[in-house]
């Protein structure tokens, strides 16, 4: 019963608090936003910066909130800008890269520069190279190695980028974040 219990409370916040319940749907709406905000590359690849939202949400908040966070953003970012057929699937993908993501920054007040690089990197090989064109191959028939090479070559492309953007968004949200619960605490 023990291990059930850590279980269920494995590196989260309270989700019924009411400041933890609205900074997570703030982050769900960026998370919406920047997703329509895309660069369309082909039918199946695309660059977007929505992963930022995700992050910032596991670094405040942890996995069981974000468990959350994945499955009612990534519904959510269907609705506001559907793209073809919904495929609850990519919902899962984005619940393992919570996964990674909190592991990575949770309860950290500073995070280096290394652990974000080494978040980016698992986040970016085991979601969006990996298990990203194992969903479309399922829902488009498509050959799987042809998408992987193609995720590689986008995903080494923007790994620069999107670890530069990552960075930013954590030295300016993350300070005001910590400053804001230490005053209300």
């Amino acid at each position: 019963m023990k291990s059930v219990q850590a279980l269920l409370h494995w590196k989260s916040a309270r989700v019924t608090d009411i400041k933890t319940m609205t900074t997570l749907a703030l982050l769900i709406a960026l998370y919406c936003v920047l997703q329509m905000v895309t660069i369309n590359l082909s039918a199946t690849l695309r660059i977007s910066f929505s992963f930022i939202a995700l992050a910032l949400s596991c670094a405040l908040y942890g996995f069981w909130p974000n468990v959350a966070f994945a499955l009612i953003a990534d519904f959510a970012g269907y609705l506001v800008h559907p793209d073809g057929v919904y495929m609850p699937l990519f919902a899962l993908i984005l619940v393992v890269k919570a996964a990674i993501y909190t592991w990575f920054f949770y309860q950290r007040k500073t995070i280096s520069i290394g652990r974000l690089i080494l978040a980016q990197f698992v986040a970016v090989v085991v979601c969006n190279v990996l298990l990203n064109p194992l969903a479309l191959t399922l829902m488009y028939g498509m050959p799987y190695w042809v998408l992987v090479t193609s995720r590689l070559i986008k995903n080494g492309l923007c790994f620069v980028f999107e670890c530069t953007a990552l960075y930013v968004a954590f030295k300016t949200v993350l300070p005001l974040a910590y400053r804001t619960s230490k005053v209300r605490a």
